[in-house]
Formats: structure tokens, sequence, C-alpha cells
């Protein structure tokens, strides 16, 4: 009675067993780099600059600094436009986009106000130069 059943071949089984473990060897590694990256800062760039974008208004955008400290040259557009390039709707802008921008030192955690030159509906990307780090935002 017991001659009748048939199992897997001992080969087989040896294949399947091996291929068990490489795959569950290979999801721990993928786990244990993310988890290992994400913790010592590995994949950040250097500089770290960050930005959150709190209102898009065309008279009143506000930008707070979440990363590293920004100085500016002069506490006006050409001290901003040394330190980012301004595109409108995908083109660089040339002074004359910003009417407003007050402050020589953007520390992190300080919101920057700026009132832009522009209409309700233009999108507006403000490129760090030095990080190429982008901030994309529409105007309201």
């Amino acid at each position: 009675m017991l001659g009748n059943k048939k199992g897997v071949s001992p080969v087989i089984a040896v294949v399947l067993m091996i291929v068990v473990a490489v795959a569950i060897s290979l999801v721990v590694y993928v786990w244990a780099t993310g988890f290992v990256s994400e913790k010592t800062g590995a994949e950040t760039k250097a500089g770290d600059y960050s930005f959150l974008v709190e209102t898009r208004d065309v008279n009143s955008t506000n930008i707070r600094n979440t990363g590293t400290d920004i100085t500016f040259a002069s506490a006006n557009e050409a001290g901003f436009l040394a330190v980012f390039d301004i595109y409108k709707d995908d083109v660089l802008q040339t002074p004359g986009i910003i009417t407003t921008v007050s402050i020589t030192a953007w520390n992190k955690g300080t919101v920057l106000t700026i009132n832009f030159n522009a209409s309700a509906g233009d999108k507006i990307k403000l490129v760090h130069k030095d990080s190429g780090t982008p901030i994309v935002f529409k105007l309201e």
C-alpha cells in the first residue's frame, strides 16, 4: 500500500530549498540596506537643502527652509538670484520676476516671503544653484 505513493525526488527537494533560501536572503538584504542607509543618512546630498512651500499666493509666497542655512549677499532680488535660478512656466527668468524679497540669511526653520511679478496659474520653479535642489509650485 505504501509503495504506490509518489513524492518529490531528493534532487528537486534540494533545489527548491536552495531557491527558497536565496529568495529569503535577497529580501533580508534589500530590507537591511534600505534601513541602514536611511538611518545613517548615506544617501543624502552634501548640504542637505530642503524646502517647504507653505503658501503660493502671487503677492506672498511663503517658503520654509527645512535644511541647510543659506546666506544671500544682499537683501534684494539680485542677492536672491545669485543663489537661485527662477523659472516661470519652464522658462529661465531675468531680473524683474521678484518684486519683493528682503532677507540676507535664510536659516533652517525660517520662512521667506517672496512676491512674484507673475499671474495666478503660473508654474514657478526655484533651483538652488549649488545643490540643484528644486522648489516647484503653481501660483494661486
